[in-house]
């Protein structure tokens, strides 16, 4: 990721009201890829992306592109004049002006022919050249924030930022929209840096991802290994639906009422906190005869979601008690509501970190 044309990030902090926003965040975004930072409401990623826009102030830290330096806590590049596109989570297009000319409001070329055309390529890109002449009004949200995302792409931006871009779009046209955005970001070759707290909507979009957490960045991946190999118990739990268990390490082992995992990395008596993956659990109607590593445990609710199934499963964890747990599984393979299954675990979808309260 080494290029001279990437946007740097160096220790750059924020505090507001007392409050520490952004805490040494280092980032660097490589050129023509899509870059999503994600997290949980309040840890810090808008603040981070109006920083980088220009929009707010920093107290430490430097931001640079192409070597350099566009701000500092001393410095400041203006907005306008750092060549970089924003769509925000509202459209924000000028209801007095219809498609074509919200479009191409950004270009500076005099040439009508040279507007025009620019202006129905990109329109025909997101599928919406005979929109040209209707006023936003008219328009779906969807369309209008596809029309927004021209808008900021037609300038050639050096850097696209989209701060929830889709958060407003109902499920099913907000996937339709991000498959179109990102077909156009991959057409165009922008570099693009996305803000979202969906974590689903991250790995698709992204490139690469930074999760982000009370300030600071705390993975930063391609998204494969931010799923396959988190660096802690935040992210696993971030990304999917999971089981986590409290438990210690004994002569190498963690014992669970799933079975033993294996723990080799940690000390005798650590505490440590064990986090399954729904994949890693595969349910039965009947005990397998040739495994030892099965668990009974009785199914309380079943809960139908699309392809997939929401399990609510009551599984023993001593003579007299039981853990109630939630597990979604593919397909639709479910034993009935009140009959007991068998759960085994896939130990590679199994994570093991140190307990922190």
């Amino acid at each position: 990721m080494k290029n001279k044309k990437n946007i740097i990030i160096k220790n750059l902090s924020q505090i507001k009201d007392k409050k520490q926003i952004l805490n040494k965040i280092n980032l660097s975004i490589p050129l023509k890829k899509v870059v999503c930072i994600v997290g949980p409401s309040g840890c810090g990623k808008t603040s981070l992306l109006r920083s980088i826009a220009g929009l707010d102030k920093f107290q430490s830290g430097e931001i640079f592109y192409n070597n350099r330096l566009i701000a500092n806590p001393t410095f400041d590049t203006p907005t306008e004049k750092r060549n970089f596109g924003l769509v925000f989570q509202e459209s924000h297009l000028f209801p007095h002006l219809n498609v074509f000319n919200n479009v191409s409001f950004g270009l500076k070329d005099k040439n009508f022919k040279n507007i025009q055309k620019q202006t129905f390529d990109i329109l025909t890109k997101i599928g919406l050249p005979h929109f040209a002449s209707v006023y936003p009004d008219k328009l779906s949200g969807g369309q209008r924030q596809l029309v927004a995302l021209a808008r900021s792409l037609i300038p050639k931006p050096e850097l696209l930022m989209m701060d929830e871009p889709f958060a407003n779009l109902d499920e099913r046209l907000k996937n339709k929209i991000r498959d179109i955005t990102l077909h156009l970001l991959q057409k165009t070759s922008t570099t693009a840096l996305i803000v979202t707290h969906d974590p689903e909507e991250a790995m698709f979009m992204g490139d690469y991802i930074a999760v982000m957490n009370k300030g600071e960045i705390l993975q930063f991946d391609t998204p494969y290994n931010i799923y396959n190999n988190p660096t802690n118990a935040f992210i696993a739990r971030f990304f999917g639906e999971t089981v986590n268990i409290n438990s210690k390490v004994k002569n190498g082992f963690i014992k669970t009422i799933f079975g033993s995992v294996k723990a080799s990395n940690y000390k005798n008596n650590t505490d440590v906190e064990i986090i399954f993956r729904s994949e890693s659990f595969n349910i039965k109607k009947t005990k397998s005869n040739q495994s030892n590593d099965q668990v009974k445990a009785k199914i309380i609710a079943i809960r139908p979601i699309g392809y997939n199934t929401m399990v609510h499963l009551d599984v023993a964890s001593s003579a007299n008690t039981s853990k109630h747990i939630h597990i979604k599984i593919s397909g639709k393979f479910i034993p009935p509501k009140n009959k007991i299954c068998y759960i085994s675990i896939d130990k590679n979808y199994v994570f093991v970190f140190t307990y922190r309260k």
